[in-house]
């Protein structure tokens, strides 16, 4: 791979439309958000099925600008980075979702990938919420792209409160 060889990373983005894989060169690239992050490999093992699993951490959120194909029909784009989302502590008001969060984080799944998180940083727990919780790729893209913590914090409410909203029915 690539970017283990030159110790790079790559983007990663929402398909909106069509398939990962190409199954031949008459296929048209998927259709991509235009919003993403550059993520770096932290670990990888070979798998039981002889694939390569790959772990990998997000750094910075950017925008697509261009993109373009290779002549291997690899997908490349010119990004603009984004500014980090500046930091605030969690309101009070949204202390049930750090104990939602501080619960995944006990789920042995969620063990298995090393996380540490200040449960005290909206940015933190915002982004392991719309990481961790179970809802639809549409809506952690929308929570994705939210620019403010906080904004991403109340929308997160909005989708437990609908999560439990549908348990009870």
């Amino acid at each position: 791979m690539r970017c283990m060889r030159e110790n790079s990373g790559f983007g990663v983005v929402m398909i909106e439309d069509g398939r990962h894989i190409l199954e031949n060169s008459e296929q048209s690239l998927p259709s991509v958000s235009q919003r993403g992050v550059y993520c770096k490999i932290v670990n990888f093992d070979q798998l039981p099925t002889g694939m390569l699993g790959i772990m990998i951490e997000g750094q910075t959120k950017f925008v697509i600008r261009d993109q373009y194909e290779q002549p291997d029909r690899l997908m490349m784009a010119d990004v603009e980075f984004l500014n980090v989302e500046e930091t605030h502590e969690i309101p009070g008001e949204y202390e049930h979702l750090v104990r939602i969060l501080q619960s995944l984080m006990e789920h042995e799944d969620v063990v298995n990938l090393g996380y540490t998180v200040d449960f005290s940083s909206a940015v933190e727990v915002s982004a392991r919420l719309t990481e961790l919780l179970p809802c639809g790729d549409e809506t952690k893209q929308l929570l994705f792209e939210l620019k403010n913590p906080l904004a991403r914090l109340k929308e997160l409410g909005k989708v437990v409160s609908d999560m439990q909203g549908q348990l009870s029915s």
